[in-house]
């Protein structure tokens, strides 16, 4: 019987995890439920799926009941533990790099489906889990797909370009107004995600992240790496060979898929491949502006500047989401502060180690927008 910790639990990664947990109960030892903040339905989980033992990233928020028992979460997190097998971490947002980095001291496999650790942390934060003898799985679609081919084919020296496949988001074929709403804004046409993920669906923002993460994870060529959009997310990356072969990489749009097979246990989400359409097209980059600056980024800067538009991009799309700012500043602000020489300085600086990380994410945070 394997280990396993859901980091993250009651988000959307951390509930398609529990679907996989609940349909291999007699394969895993559930170790640890833990939640950021939101205890209602942390408490639920602990009802339901009886983990050994669970905790809150945000230690504000622990109650006073004495019928819920938790776990600090310095202790849950000590480095002198027995390594949990399998850890799955569905949090989000760039501030959780430092989560992220003390989970690879305690996993043998580190479930990840946090694109902007891999990017803040680039190779530090590989060479860290390398270090710890953790092993990285990727399980956004794109990126486990990347991951499983190349890895089982062998194929690394043999590849040409990659494409990431996109769905469109909520405005593919529609007008985008300045001041759209956050209802339309989030309503994904084919994935269900949390706030935060879908606004960044609709810019392509999010499509830009795996851009970045896809380089980093992958050491792929940064003028090899592109973007096509697919409406239905039935493929998720084309693998383009140097002898001109073409492999799209499919799968029905549902992350228990990518979390079953790194698990190493049955999903059952079958295609229909009968009279299946699949037609791609090139994004337009007018109408999402942010594209052209991430190709820009990738292609110009190194691995700096894709930690600051992670950090800037979450700071408007928090912006947006609070009412502070109408959705057409996202990509309007994050397009004009990318003009600044300061900020095209630092975006091409070599990030050494973790202080050269802080201090560019503080940076980050504290530029006047």
């Amino acid at each position: 019987m394997k280990t396993l910790a859901i980091i993250g639990s009651t988000g959307s990664i951390g509930n398609s995890a529990l679907k996989v947990y609940k349909n291999h109960k007699k394969k895993f030892k559930l170790i640890y439920l833990c939640a950021n903040s939101n205890i209602a339905k942390l408490s639920k989980q602990i009802k339901e799926f009886k983990p050994q033992n669970a905790f809150l990233l945000d230690d504000k928020k622990i109650p006073k009941n004495k019928n819920l028992k938790l776990l600090n979460k310095n202790y849950a997190l000590r480095y002198k533990q027995k390594k949990i097998d399998y850890v799955i971490s569905g949090v989000s947002g760039y501030d959780s790099l430092n989560i992220n980095l003390k989970l690879v001291r305690i996993s043998k496999n580190l479930l990840i489906a946090n694109k902007e650790t891999i990017i803040c942390g680039s190779n530090y934060f590989l060479d860290y889990a390398k270090k710890n003898n953790c092993n990285i799985i990727p399980i956004d679609s794109e990126h486990y797909c990347l991951n499983f081919f190349i890895k089982n084919f062998n194929i690394q020296n043999l590849i040409d370009e990659v494409y990431l496949v996109a769905s469109g988001g909520p405005f593919l074929e529609k007008k985008i107004r300045y001041n759209e709403n956050v209802k339309n804004v989030i309503s994904h046409p084919t994935w269900k995600m949390g706030k935060k993920i879908s606004v960044d669906s609709s810019t392509f923002a999010n499509k830009i992240l795996e851009l970045f993460e896809a380089k980093i994870l992958f050491k792929l060529n940064k003028n090899k790496i592109k973007i096509l959009i697919e409406k239905k997310s039935n493929v998720h990356a084309i693998i383009k060979l140097k002898n001109n072969l073409y492999f799209p990489i499919m799968h029905k749009p549902n992350m228990i898929i990518a979390i079953s097979n790194s698990l190493n246990v049955t999903n059952y989400f079958k295609m229909q491949l009968e009279n299946l359409k699949i037609f791609f097209k090139e994004p337009d980059l007018k109408k999402f502006p942010i594209i052209k600056l991430g190709y820009k980024i990738l292609r110009n800067y190194n691995n700096a500047g894709a930690l600051l538009f992670t950090v800037i991009n979450q700071r408007l799309v928090e912006l947006y989401l609070k009412g502070k700012i109408n959705y057409g500043e996202i990509s309007h602000i994050l397009v004009k502060v990318f003009k600044q020489k300061k900020l095209i300085n630092l975006s091409r600086k070599k990030l050494n180690n973790l202080n050269d990380i802080n201090r560019l994410i503080e940076f980050g945070q504290e530029l006047k927008l």
